[in-house]
């Protein structure tokens, strides 16, 4: 009995011992594992177990470089993931099985977009050349600078440096808006054909294609142009959104083209115009014609005498004089055409239309 209880007390020992022994042991191989790395990734700090590689971390992280695109001058990608991002290690390239080391950093630098480059095309009008938008007949010597995209071709600016005098023709431009009108035009071009003057009609889209036989005869008249697909009233013309200026534009050009017309002039509705209008006709071949002369024919209110009275006392050698053959009853101008047509000749100014774009 002695003996066993003896025996038991050897086992509780040994069992005791081996207890406490075993915590000792197991925390020993933590002890001896090499001390954390410290990394800084995309500027915060970061601790890492030794032997990571740069593949790991990029992995770990969600370390990725967007791509920078070609655009051309309006913004429009010419070219994608052009310029590749690039993620570094201590600011430079490193191979994805490269092991960090303690003080490492990685950076994500970002690819960029880049516009395309621009080129300039310089011409000499040693002659002269309007103003663009065109006010007047006035045509100024000077060199046309011309900056389009060197690769997509689009147009970025036109500027027009004079170097002279202006020179003003001893003429006026008789103008016609918002036709062709069934009923209007056709007495218009009756009385332009038995003064024999030219005349420019900016023309409506829409209408035209109604009445094509009344753009041909406008034409043999005189210069057909563009006054936009549907003349939008609602809006100023410049504010409109930039597809739907282009719409605009583009419309009538197809309709007018397709009547075997060149159309390389633009009247804005309601003459409402910006650097933007500009530069959208222009990248389509076509200059901005304005006026200098308003008689306000378009008032419901319009009288004969007054539309003369008002053109007579503005008019100028190289006016640009505006009237209307459509867009409501235009009866007052065509009484008050003949009279403008005399009157203007006493002055000892002629009749031209306005300049076709070069």
């Amino acid at each position: 009995m002695r003996r066993r209880r003896k025996w038991l007390l050897l086992l509780r020992a040994t069992a005791l011992l081996v207890a406490l022994s075993f915590p000792l042991a197991a925390t020993r191989p933590v002890h001896d594992l090499p001390p954390p790395i410290m990394l800084t990734v995309r500027d915060e700090v970061r601790y890492m177990r030794p032997g990571l590689t740069f593949a790991n971390a990029a992995r770990r992280f969600h370390l990725r470089a967007r791509s920078g695109h070609l655009l051309d001058v309006d913004g429009l990608v010419l070219e994608r993931n052009a310029y590749p991002g690039r993620v570094l290690l201590n600011g430079h390239g490193a191979v994805a099985w490269e092991p960090l080391s303690d003080g490492d950093a990685i950076d994500v630098v970002h690819g960029e977009d880049r516009t395309e480059p621009t080129e300039d095309v310089v011409r000499e009008f040693p002659g002269g050349r309007p103003g663009n938008p065109q006010h007047t007949l006035a045509t100024q010597p000077g060199v046309e600078i011309t900056t389009r995209g060197r690769l997509s071709k689009k147009l970025v600016s036109v500027e027009f440096r004079p170097s002279g005098d202006a020179q003003v023709p001893p003429a006026v431009a008789l103008t016609f808006d918002d036709g062709p009108s069934p009923t209007f035009t056709p007495q218009v071009l009756a009385i332009l054909r038995r003064f024999d003057v030219p005349a420019t009609f900016f023309v409506v889209g829409y209408l035209a294609e109604r009445f094509p036989e009344l753009v041909r005869e406008a034409a043999e008249v005189g210069t057909v142009a563009s006054h936009s697909y549907g003349h939008p009233i609602g809006t100023p013309f410049a504010d409109l959104p930039r597809k739907r200026i282009v719409e605009e534009m583009d419309g009538a050009s197809d309709v007018l083209e397709g009547l075997g017309l060149r159309i390389t002039l633009f009247r804005p509705p309601g003459g409402s115009s910006d650097d933007r209008v500009v530069k959208l006709a222009g990248r389509r071949g076509m200059r901005v014609v304005m006026w200098s002369v308003d008689p306000e024919d378009w008032r419901n209110d319009a009288k004969r005498k007054l539309i003369v009275r008002a053109v007579v006392r503005n008019v100028q050698p190289g006016s640009i004089i505006l009237l209307h053959d459509g867009g409501g009853d235009q009866s007052a101008t065509v009484a008050a055409l003949p009279a403008i047509i005399k009157k203007i000749r006493k002055m000892g100014l002629r009749f031209t239309v306005v300049a076709k774009q070069d």
